[in-house]
């Protein structure tokens, strides 16, 4: 069916059609209701409806403007304008943006409201089709979603941003995939997943945000390089300060100068990272009960100098078999998991805590206070200091 979106600031005249209009008789249903020029605007970018109803006078964006922003970037969508003003100056305005109807509130009946939806029907048929056989146009998320999971060609053409710009698959860079450690898989409600979402297209600009499962998402981002670090950093640093939880992160640039073969190589890289993801979570299912005797020892001990030496002579193993088996089961060095592990404690005490930074970080096994900036700046991309100001805030 196709979705219409009404734009009207007098409630009584938005109501009364919404409720007086058979729109499954001319294939429509009623997406989405607005009171303003500007609310209008952005439900037209997130929803692509194929058609438009708008009033002229309205508050923050009028009718004008709506109608012309429309048209740069939607050349086909139905406009039908339902206006108190009745004057050659008003219909002057908009020749040339392709209006299929208008309709003046002081005289308007239903009969000549079915006759312009009837014809707007007919327009749609002609100009837009048939709504890709009744079914509703896809969102840029949900036809990512289908590029990545079926082996088919995707029609990119009418793919818009969320801003309106055109949509190109080879914009880009990188697949993400950001799957919930599980630890913390029931830590984390359907509002604080929205809350991750938004933080990707936050700080991730440009992105397509792919379910990939309950605790898992995949985001294909522009971004790459050092910003994408930059971002990814900021992402984390909120997570963990808003929700308590963490994420596991892979990342996998994106090779194609064939825009013909753009779909199979994100397929291909959405296969690749499903596999790392996969392989993530059969090591923590399946752990060494060496390496999980070792965790324990870390999080009892973090605080004190913890060498090779002392951990791999509490398991009583070399300390190369050691650092070769805690690799090869958690994906990390030793090293990196026993300062991530002491970062973790760090931020609780950076919100809970009034003590120095030296303090905070001495106590938590960070001996060396240059080495910590740097270490936590890295990761939360800010320093402690910064962090520790925006978090009481």
């Amino acid at each position: 069916m196709y979705r219409v979106l009404f734009a009207e600031d007098e409630l009584l005249v938005r109501m009364g059609l919404q409720n007086a209009v058979d729109w499954e008789k001319y294939d429509m249903e009623l997406a989405a209701l607005a009171d303003n020029g500007l609310d209008a605007y952005q439900l037209f970018l997130k929803l692509h409806p194929e058609v438009v109803i708008t009033d002229i006078r309205m508050e923050g964006m009028d009718g004008y403007e709506l109608i012309r922003r429309i048209r740069e970037i939607d050349s086909k969508c139905a406009i039908m304008v339902i206006s108190c003003l009745d004057d050659f100056e008003s219909l002057r305005k908009m020749m040339g943006y392709n209006i299929s109807g208008y309709i003046l509130k002081a005289s308007m009946t239903m009969d000549e409201i079915h006759q312009e939806l009837e014809k707007v029907r007919e327009y749609l048929e002609q100009n837009v089709g048939t709504r890709m056989d009744g079914m509703r146009k896809e969102s840029l998320d949900e036809m990512m979603a289908s590029c990545l999971t079926e082996e088919k060609e995707t029609d990119w053409s009418w793919a818009r941003w969320k801003d309106g710009e055109p949509f190109r698959p080879e914009q880009i860079q990188t697949e993400v995939m950001f799957s919930l450690k599980e630890e913390d898989r029931n830590k984390i409600s359907d509002l604080g997943k929205k809350f991750v979402y938004d933080l990707a297209e936050k700080y991730l600009n440009r992105s397509v945000i792919v379910q990939d499962g309950e605790d898992s998402f995949c985001v294909l981002t522009e971004v790459g390089g050092e910003k994408l670090e930059q971002g990814l950093s900021r992402m984390k640093n909120a997570i963990y300060t808003y929700l308590g939880v963490a994420f596991d992160i892979c990342t996998e640039g994106i090779f194609c100068s064939d825009r013909r073969k753009y779909g199979e190589a994100l397929r291909s890289v959405y296969r690749k990272l499903k596999g790392a993801r996969k392989n993530q979570e059969e090591r923590e299912t399946f752990r060494e009960p060496l390496i999980e005797k070792a965790v324990r020892y870390m999080e009892l001990n973090f605080q004190k100098p913890l060498g090779l030496g002392e951990i791999s002579g509490y398991l009583g193993i070399s300390p190369s078999y050691f650092s070769h088996l805690f690799k090869k089961e958690t994906g990390k060095t030793y090293v990196e998991y026993l300062n991530e592990l002491r970062l973790h404690k760090v931020l609780e005490e950076l919100k809970n805590s009034n003590m120095k930074l030296s303090v905070i970080a001495e106590r938590n096994g960070f001996n060396n206070l240059e080495y910590f900036s740097r270490f936590f700046k890295k990761h939360m991309g800010v320093s402690p200091a910064k962090w520790r100001q925006q978090n009481r805030e």
